[in-house]
């Protein structure tokens, strides 16, 4: 018999979680809305992964996650642990994770804290100077998204803007 199958398995999704079990819903949305804002596609795999984390508790390690979803999986279409152990580690790569190491090198995972501080976005007039402050959620959103591709983090921006024919205006 060979030890792995030939056929690859079928991937996991949101509705072989058994009911009643797995985490709540609105806590998994904040990790997906989380993970959008830095940039990383969400899958049914780390939607499953993130059920698995929430369930298994704070400083849970890989395979105590992978036990947790073994229990809360119907069917036995549980992510490998390979897979587990990739996408834990981009999550602790973007923030939203934390990864502690124990003296006895166990690594242990936790849901890192949101972050507090607000990005501070000022559009500066080229002409005067004149600095006006953007509130627009989307436009943080965008540079987050854009610096996590390119392995920033953006801590303030300004942004040099002209007035434009139309009173619009215009970057640079």
């Amino acid at each position: 018999m060979l030890a792995f199958s030939e056929h690859r398995r079928s991937p996991p999704a949101l509705n072989q979680i058994r009911p009643g079990m797995g985490a709540s819903r609105s806590a998994v949305r904040r990790l997906e809305e989380r993970s959008e804002e830095v940039g990383i596609k969400m899958t049914d795999l780390r939607r499953i992964l993130f059920h698995g984390l929430l369930e298994a508790g704070p400083h849970a390690t890989a395979l105590e996650i992978w036990k947790t979803l073994c229990r809360i999986m119907e069917q036995g279409h549980v992510p490998s642990q390979g897979s587990i152990q990739r996408n834990l580690n981009l999550l602790v790569e973007r923030d939203i994770l934390r990864r502690d190491v124990t003296p006895d090198r166990l690594w242990r995972y936790s849901v890192a804290p949101e972050p507090r501080a607000t990005l501070a976005i000022t559009f500066v007039e080229a002409d005067t100077g004149r600095k006006i402050a953007c509130n627009a959620p989307e436009v943080a959103t965008l540079l987050r998204r854009v610096a996590a591709e390119h392995g920033l983090a953006v801590q303030a921006a300004a942004i040099t803007v002209t007035s434009s024919a139309g009173q619009d205006l215009k970057a640079r």
